[in-house]
């Protein structure tokens, strides 16, 4: 599930449980569970660490107000719920996310990082591996609902895809572009034999292997876009021609031409890919807020009493902050007792 869809599902659930009727039901919870799902119980823990992923570039100095981290955990919470409804759905049909796929979406993550990077990362930043290890399983059951579930539901038809391109046609119109190679490095002379190895060959991959103090990389950029030392170079440069520009502290960019493309307005053929891909998007998340409405209607849903009412601000730790303003619904309960610790 992509981010936009969690924080889309987020809102919608917090309106869901607004609108329900309540049915008073209370019960102990166990210590530091903030929800439960069908009995399945969403902990602290889990809220702070979302917290802290969503806030952690953001983090100025200064703590938020008790009001700003009741409505962040009130809105996490409504994700969190999303997302462990999403779980229930593929356990129960058997489609879960097991530990070799877990296993893998882990691996295809720490690939990005070289060495033991990754571990000194999550350590750097305070992240807890086990705790991350199951947002990773969350985020792989969003990605596979989606791709098993509510994707096999969608059809489109070619009327669809005229009617959206004719509608947007702005959108497919292409301004005039350059398509070129880019190599960026220290040295001016190993810049320079980058770009004559790129014009005999072409072969982005084979710079890394023959010169690997630099970088190269084939780009298509808007006429507009260009940086004025990239305009001045390419100005009265030919296709297959090169130029350097200085790049700033003592780095060199070198630049391969290879085509100038005019701008165009993309013909249907063209653009469907992009036009599916739009469609697909919007009918997704309309599939996806229809079953979360029936997945709530057909859940136990208990919600700490303490993300559900708000109290007097003093009188709350910042460690458990009441949430969101949302009213028990539907099989929604409020369960009581002291579950933040």
């Amino acid at each position: 599930m992509p981010q936009h869809f969690r924080a889309h599902a987020a809102l919608l659930l917090l309106v869901l449980l607004t609108l329900l009727t309540g049915c008073g039901r209370k019960g102990q919870e166990d210590v530091g569970v903030v929800a439960k799902v069908n009995g399945r119980p969403i902990r602290l823990e889990m809220l702070e660490f979302q917290y802290d992923l969503q806030h952690f570039d953001a983090f100025t100095g200064s703590l938020p107000t008790v009001g700003a981290l009741r409505e962040a955990y009130g809105k996490i919470l409504g994700g969190l719920i999303a997302l462990e409804l999403v779980s229930q759905e593929l356990e129960k049909r058997g489609q879960d996310v097991n530990d070799e796929e877990l296993s893998k979406a882990e691996a295809e993550v720490r690939a990005d990082y070289p060495d033991d990077t990754f571990d000194k990362m999550l350590a750097e930043e305070f992240i807890d591996l086990p705790m991350w290890r199951k947002n990773l399983r969350y985020a792989c059951g969003a990605e596979k609902f989606q791709r098993l579930v509510l994707r096999p539901q969608i059809h489109l038809d070619y009327r669809e895809i005229e009617s959206y391109y004719h509608e947007h046609l702005a959108d497919f119109h292409l301004p005039e572009r350059v398509r070129l190679i880019v190599v960026h490095g220290p040295a001016k002379d190993a810049v320079e034999k980058a770009l004559a190895h790129l014009t005999q060959h072409r072969d982005v991959k084979t710079v890394a292997e023959n010169f690997p103090e630099v970088q190269a990389r084939e780009v298509t950029v808007p006429k507009e876009l260009l940086s004025a030392n990239w305009t001045e170079a390419l100005q009265s440069l030919q296709p297959g021609k090169t130029a350097v520009v200085a790049a700033g502290r003592g780095m060199f960019e070198g630049l391969l031409l290879l085509e100038r493309l005019p701008a165009q307005t993309q013909d249907i053929t063209q653009a469907y890919p992009q036009v599916e891909a739009a469609l697909v998007e919007v009918r997704l998340q309309q599939a996806f807020d229809t079953w979360l409405a029936k997945a709530v209607n057909a859940s136990v849903i208990q919600i700490s009493q303490r993300l559900l009412h708000k109290e007097d601000d003093e009188d709350l730790p910042p460690e458990a902050p009441p949430g969101d303003a949302s009213q028990p619904g539907g099989q929604v309960g409020v369960a009581s007792g002291n579950e933040t610790g």
